[in-house]
């Protein structure tokens, strides 16, 4: 059996037809920059997870920079963040001439440790940028109150967590500004780069609209130094599709992973995520810990069976990075994940078949019958 990690041909089956129509009614209407699709994606997402504005922007990294860019922070100033994630949430803050400072992550969660936040924070200290990762978001309520107590912003790097809640509040609107990521293998991804800023405050949001058209108040007349964001406006109709369905394959991800959870509780040899009470987790991935993880990927790679590591290293310990004087071992616990995770294939369409498939393969190579 061949199963790849991530694969949209299934959505393609259910729902592609509905989704040619719509591009090629774009083409024929000749409007490719904003326009009513991306206004009407921006409402879309309003609704669904209750925050006043969302401004759809080019990609998940733009909307990160933005992000930062528009709280104005202070030159030079600190933001507390997780070396375990992707490059954009750290890339974001040193682009803004801003210091990231890294807070190691929960072992069972992947998340940041939200109770060593505190012993980081400085008079330098403004902002902390939490990421909702592994399906999962961080514990808000210890994080809100530590902003509340030093006078600290909120950027929710929620990325990867469309549709996520910490007690039935979305992602996206846990901060002071929230972000999404619409790249195509995302739980709401689009057929290219896309992505979104959401925010309650009226402020910041007139700003990231002004900001993502080169700062611009009306055209040719620019209030800022901004760049040239904008959600495309045929990704915007994707979406427009996909939003349709996205309670449906939010469940039908459940579904799948229940499944993994049900069959690979009993390997000793392997580490399930854990999800805290608090949360409602969307399993945009499913990333295990497991001993002899090389060996493991190659396996089930041999058996046709496709897996990712997020993330074989660290920030704190990228080239790029170094300027900021961090050393391996400074973070041993995202330092040792990297060397254990593995993500399991879960896309729309996947069925138990094949699931069972994969953690037969898992179970074989453990030496269990």
């Amino acid at each position: 059996m061949q199963i790849p990690f991530f694969t949209n041909k299934y959505q393609d089956q259910r729902y592609g037809r509905e989704i040619r129509e719509k591009i090629d009614d774009l083409i024929k209407k000749g409007i490719f920059i904003l326009g009513n699709e991306v206004k009407e994606f921006e409402e879309k997402v309003q609704d669904f997870i209750n925050v006043k504005h969302a401004i759809g922007v080019a990609n998940g990294s733009d909307a990160l920079f933005l992000a930062v860019l528009v709280l104005d922070l202070p030159p030079g100033s600190e933001v507390i963040t997780t070396p375990f994630t992707f490059f954009s949430s750290t890339s974001c803050i040193s682009r803004n001439k801003l210091k990231p400072v890294f807070v190691d992550v929960n072992e069972d969660t992947y998340n940041i440790d939200v109770d060593k936040i505190e012993e980081k924070i400085t008079e330098r200290t403004s902002c902390i940028l939490p990421v909702d990762l592994f399906s999962h978001t961080p514990d808000y309520d210890k994080i809100q109150q530590l902003a509340k107590k030093y006078n600290l912003k909120i950027i929710e790097d929620s990325a990867e967590a469309f549709g996520m809640k910490w007690r039935d509040n979305f992602a996206g609107t846990l901060g002071d500004i929230g972000v999404f990521s619409f790249f195509p293998t995302k739980t709401l991804g689009c057929f290219g780069d896309g992505g979104m800023v959401t925010t309650n405050d009226d402020v910041l949001a007139e700003k990231i609209r002004t900001f993502r058209v080169h700062g611009a108040s009306k055209k040719y007349f620019h209030k800022y130094i901004g760049i040239n964001s904008r959600l495309d406006t045929i990704q915007a109709g994707i979406l427009n599709v996909k939003m349709r369905f996205i309670n449906e394959e939010i469940e039908e991800r459940k579904r799948i992973v229940d499944r993994y959870f049900d069959k690979l509780r009993a390997i000793e040899q392997i580490k399930l995520p854990v999800v805290e009470k608090q949360a409602d987790p969307v399993w945009y991935v499913f990333t295990i810990q497991c001993e002899r993880r090389d060996e493991l990927q190659n396996y089930l790679k041999n058996n046709g069976i496709g897996t990712f590591i997020y993330y074989p290293v660290t920030m704190h310990l990228q080239e790029c990075f170094k300027y900021l004087g961090y050393k391996k071992g400074d973070f041993p616990v995202s330092e040792g994940l990297c060397n254990k995770v593995l993500a399991l294939p879960v896309f729309i369409g996947m069925t138990d078949e094949m699931t069972e498939y994969v953690c037969d393969k898992i179970k074989e190579f453990y030496g269990r019958k």
